[in-house]
């Protein structure tokens, strides 16, 4: 979540969820030493593309707006005339100030991914065990096996481009540690600490350097102390000339009298320790990565004096919830009013700080798009027809941000949260408004309502019983409670217009209700392995079961595009989802892996990771651009352009997950338990006593789901 102060254009920018936001950065001040750039995005439209008429979007910050507001934070140190303890809890009000201790931080190197590990020193170090001489190059190889080859170079000195390589020993992925001549990391000097060689570049670090693999691909990661990971954290994510600002305070702490700015370098060592500890585990073979997608760390290259010193003053300093180390997400700049969620939303008083060689740019924002360019962002769409606010969170200019957006084509309309719409047309944030000619537009519609008071919400439970609870605003349409069933119910799917819904047991037996149509069923088919899951097509008018094996079959007007029947899975398949337009699906197994077919592109997957618990199930984005996995202890898992707003570790829940489903409209999502709680993640509406009602439904529960939010069939 590094800093972004980026000038205002209408150059298409995408910034990334923290969710991982996890932000894309431009960097654009005079004096700051961090700066890193936005992805930029062009794409030609299609044929039928819109020509005539733009959209002019106008709008307040920079990022996700959950947490804590970077500007903000300088603003409060220098103009409001607070210390770092009161900006964070004026930003995490729900949360206490804890400690913790100085534990090692696994963290991905990500520009060496798929690459051989090559490492050196100016000072002896050693690799899997063998001593090597000041200077030496040593490479650590993956090989098919899964082993790693040692080899040290025999022709050149340091980090070179043309090495040739002898071999030294193979080992196992465990033992495939570099480390420096000291245990001593934090007293590390660029003389005696390792350094990673990147096209004959040497990027040094404290700590180890570790070998790890990836589905069948080599990773590199460095092993260091938490407070010394800080100190390549803190000044890529906020610029230490920050502490140089404001007058002289005295900070009570080990850092003793320094200019006021310090304070936000503090609280952001403070934000950073937490959220990097909270993430312990989050990849598996690793706790963290070194990007924008985690927490910006460039090593013993991005450090400052001014902010090893705030890391020193907040040492072992945490933001705790409910117990817990607090995934204290931030962004660039809230606008004026953060947006809620985990943390409760509160006035950004000073985010529109403005003083000499610190002025925040993006309190304010516009931009202006072709027709061509938003359509580009929903092809299947077709010819782009209007745009449309139907939520919104109530706090500040406009009715606040943007909490649900249709976007509405020749072919359907579709209706996603504000921040995927940010996040797919290249917007700073998801707080805008808009103006424009050539399709029509409803910014602020007398239809959109807000979200600071009591949000209708619903959704639908179903367990292996057939049992259906439909909780909150959800109608209820039967279930098979108290029918003796071949097989258990496995999974639910609803129709698109929440007029109905299917049961699938085990068998492949399909139970019908409400609108939801019978289309057929392999429950007279001898099946080689049991259903695990359903999805329907978007017209309601078919659906595919899937079999832990992998076999699709498709029933109405779904299609076949392939599967994993076929195949040797390493696990086997737990779920699937449906593309928007159903010409194409995802399956997932127990592993995390993804398979894709049809038009269902490939974002990731945790096939590659150790995962605490198995992965239980996945559902997908409504612009069929990402997806979530969620896995049996509650972890949740994003990819693409699924943003990740919290999971169950960071409560005090050991039950087992079963299912995961978003929040129609909103940057959230239910993740239900076999125990039956329902937690809200993100903006996803809680709703009372759901407990209480999930209890009486006949077996363990095995699903949840909302009413489909993706683009609607034309009925003309």
């Amino acid at each position: 979540m590094e800093l972004e102060a980026q000038a205002t254009g209408s150059t298409r920018r995408r910034f990334q969820r923290y969710g991982i936001s996890r932000l894309m950065v431009v960097l654009g001040l005079v004096l700051a030493t961090v700066l890193s750039s936005a992805a930029l995005v062009s794409s030609a439209a299609p044929a039928s593309a819109s020509t005539i008429g733009s959209v002019t979007f106008t709008g307040h910050g920079w990022g996700h707006g959950r947490g804590a507001g970077q500007w903000g934070q300088l603003g409060y140190a220098l103009e409001g005339g607070w210390n770092a303890n009161q900006i964070l809890l004026h930003y995490y009000s729900n949360t206490t100030i804890g400690s913790t201790s100085n534990v090692p931080i696994r963290v991905i190197l990500t520009a060496n991914d798929g690459s051989d590990i090559v490492v050196t020193s100016s000072s002896p170090f050693s690799v899997a065990g063998t001593t090597f001489t000041a200077g030496a190059e040593v490479r650590m190889h993956l090989n098919s096996t899964g082993t790693w080859e040692i080899d040290q170079s025999t022709n050149t000195t340091g980090c070179s481009t043309a090495p040739t390589w002898s071999a030294v020993a193979t080992v196992a992925q465990s033992s495939a540690v570099a480390s420096p001549d000291t245990s001593a990391y934090s007293t590390e000097t660029y003389s005696n600490a390792l350094a990673v060689c990147e096209g004959g570049t040497p990027y040094y670090y404290r700590g180890q350097i570790a070998a790890a693999s990836y589905n069948g691909s080599p990773r590199t990661l460095n092993v260091v102390d938490v407070e010394d990971y800080l100190r390549g954290v803190v000044p890529s994510e906020s610029p230490a000339y920050w502490g140089t600002l404001g007058s002289t305070v005295a900070t009570g702490t080990s850092a003793g009298n320094q200019a006021a700015g310090f304070y936000a370098l503090m609280a952001q060592a403070v934000e950073a320790r937490s959220y990097a500890l909270s993430s312990m585990g989050e990849f598996g073979y690793a706790d963290i990565c070194d990007s924008a997608y985690c927490q910006v760390y460039r090593g013993m290259q991005g450090e400052n004096s001014i902010t090893d010193q705030a890391v020193a003053a907040t040492a072992g300093e945490v933001m705790k919830l409910n117990g817990a180390i607090a995934r204290t997400e931030f962004s660039s700049s809230t606008g004026g009013y953060t947006a809620g969620g985990t943390f409760p939303a509160v006035v950004d008083t000073y985010d529109n700080v403005c003083v000499t060689y610190a002025c925040n740019p993006n309190h304010d924002w516009s931009s202006t798009l072709t027709l061509a360019q938003i359509q580009s962002d929903f092809p299947s769409l077709g010819t782009l027809q209007g745009l449309t606010v139907t939520q919104r969170n109530g706090y500040g200019d406009w009715g606040g941000r943007v909490m649900s957006i249709t976007v509405s084509g020749s072919n359907g309309s579709v209706t996603i949260s504000g921040e995927q719409f940010a996040w797919d047309t290249g917007l700073n944030s998801d707080w805008f408004t808009f103006t424009g000619s050539g399709i029509a537009l409803s910014p602020d519609s007398a239809a959109a309502s807000t979200t600071s008071n009591t949000v209708s919400a619903g959704f639908y439970v179903d367990s292996a019983g057939g049992g259906v609870a439909a909780v909150g605003n959800a109608v209820s349409y039967g279930s098979m409670a108290g029918t003796v069933l071949n097989k258990p119910v496995v999974g639910m799917a609803a129709t698109w217009d929440g007029g109905g819904y299917w049961l699938v047991a085990a068998d492949g037996g399909i139970f019908s209700f409400g609108d939801a149509q019978f289309y057929g069923s392999t429950g007279g088919m001898t099946l080689n392995k049991p259903i695990v899951g359903m999805a329907a097509t978007p017209d309601g008018k078919g659906y595919w079961l899937v079999a832990a094996d992998g076999g699709i079959f498709s029933f109405g007007d779904a299609q076949f595009y392939g599967s994993t029947g076929g195949m040797t899975l390493n696990k086997p398949i737990v779920g699937m989802a449906a593309t928007p337009d159903g010409k194409g699906y995802w399956l997932v197994a127990a592993d995390g892996g993804i398979f894709s077919f049809g038009d269902a592109q490939f974002y990731g997957s945790t096939g590659g990771m150790t995962l605490n618990k198995p992965v239980v199930g996945m559902v997908s984005t409504p612009d069929g651009k990402g997806y979530w996995l969620v896995a049996a202890d509650g972890g949740v898992f994003t990819f693409g352009d699924a943003p990740f707003v919290g999971s169950m570790p960071g409560t005090s829940d050991t039950g087992t997950a079963t299912a995961l489903t978003p929040a129609p409209g909103v940057n959230g999502y239910y993740v239900l338990t076999a125990q039956g709680n329902v937690y809200a993640f993100g903006q996803a509406p809680a709703i009372s006593g759901v407990t209480s009602m999930l209890t009486s439904l006949p077996g363990s529960l095995v699903g949840i789901a909302t009413i489909p939010n993706r683009p609607n069939p034309k009925t003309s």
